[in-house]
């Protein structure tokens, strides 16, 4: 008698394997791109929205004098911005750097004068621009309609420190307050009467960052320890996380800043593009083939930690931020961006361990092991 062996259908791991290979090298590859756009990235370029970022300058409204009922001022944009509250029927003018008629709000909506040279210069926190020679002062006002309610915000180069560099008190103490504006002061017209609004500008000293970089230490971490063998749906929750983290960052920034909702949609877009890309790393996750939504992990957590963690250092240090959330939280949030993101960075850069594929036995052992079939 002759006996046969049985065909042995090669089976499909080796074509799963370097699928998997090509998707970490393009991953590995995304990364590094990334990383080399925003080597020369500046941290408005992520979370900060309409050139607000953290600070240890503190502007204070001291007092509006005479006070007006329905009339009130108030610093926002951590101290970015003065904003005007117009609920009387009669008209409030701020008046610009001249004296001059500058922005105007009342029952017909807000108005700002297109001759004012702080119409050009307040278009910018630092660093602004000379008016156009038309920008004159002294011309009557030549009044655009630039929105209908009752309130109106604006840089006021008056009421921020201004100099590129700290004053001498603070660098010689930076770990003490001191009033480094002792007095500023806003002049505005309430129908006829003028007003006076006078502050000052403090330097408050931030937290040390070093206790919020060892949690993020210690987040990464847990990560690497927790999901050292990539099971897909730890993966799929620690990335659902990192999302998370990072929306309730966004949303605290947006109630945080007087900017226009297009700034902040544009402003956030990075984060939306992160938010996505999560999103189709956890449904390849909890899919079929795992596997595949490695390379999605990895873009996400880069382009994640880039924009919720990297970039917004900053706030780790500063004592003033742009956020309507409490400053610990804001500084949580930071954090378990940095660790979140980089320990999923880790996970998904590495080889995969032998317990990732635990129950997949080895072809060529069973080739070797597998006995003739008699007839």
């Amino acid at each position: 008698m002759r006996s046969t062996a049985a065909a042995t259908p090669m089976p499909a791991r080796p074509a799963r394997r370097r699928w998997t290979r090509r998707l970490r090298l393009l991953g590995t590859v995304t990364v590094v791109w990334v990383l080399a756009l925003a080597i020369g990235a500046t941290p408005a370029a992520a979370h900060g929205v309409g050139g607000v970022d953290p600070t240890n300058y503190q502007t204070r409204v001291l007092a509006v004098e005479p006070a007006v009922s329905g009339l009130s001022v108030e610093v926002v944009d951590a101290g970015a911005r003065l904003r005007v509250r117009n609920t009387t029927n009669e008209e409030v003018i701020v008046l610009g750097y001249a004296g001059e008629p500058y922005l105007r709000l009342g029952p017909d909506g807000v108005f700002v004068n297109r001759r004012s040279p702080a119409t050009f210069l307040n278009r910018v926190r630092i660093a602004p621009a000379a008016p156009p020679a038309d920008a004159d002062p002294t011309a009557p006002p030549a009044w655009r309609r630039i929105g209908d309610g009752d309130t109106v915000a604006w840089y006021d180069h008056r009421a921020h420190w201004m100099a590129a560099s700290d004053p001498p008190a603070v660098k010689a103490a930076p770990d003490q307050r001191h009033v480094v504006i002792p007095r500023w002061q806003v002049p505005l017209r309430a129908g006829g009467q003028q007003l006076e609004v006078t502050g000052e500008v403090r330097w408050i000293p931030g937290p040390s960052p070093w206790p919020w970089l060892a949690v993020a230490v210690g987040c990464l971490l847990l990560v690497v320890v927790a999901a050292r063998s990539r099971p897909p749906m730890l993966l799929a929750g620690l990335v659902g996380l990192l999302v998370l983290v990072d929306l309730i960052h966004t949303v605290g920034i947006w109630a945080g800043s007087t900017a226009s909702v297009a700034t902040k949609a544009a402003a956030s877009l990075p984060s939306v593009v992160g938010w996505a890309l999560g999103g189709l790393a956890v449904r390849r996750l909890v899919g079929s083939d795992p596997a595949r939504g490695h390379v999605f992990v990895l873009v996400a957590a880069v382009l994640l930690l880039l924009v919720g963690g990297l970039s917004d250092l900053d706030s780790l240090s500063a004592s003033q931020l742009a956020v309507a959330l409490p400053s610990p939280l804001t500084r949580s949030v930071v954090a378990g961006t940095l660790g979140l993101a980089g320990g999923l960075m880790l996970l998904t850069l590495r080889p995969p361990s032998p317990a990732t594929h635990q129950g997949v036995s080895d072809p060529s052992t069973e080739r070797g092991t597998r006995g003739p079939t008699l007839p």
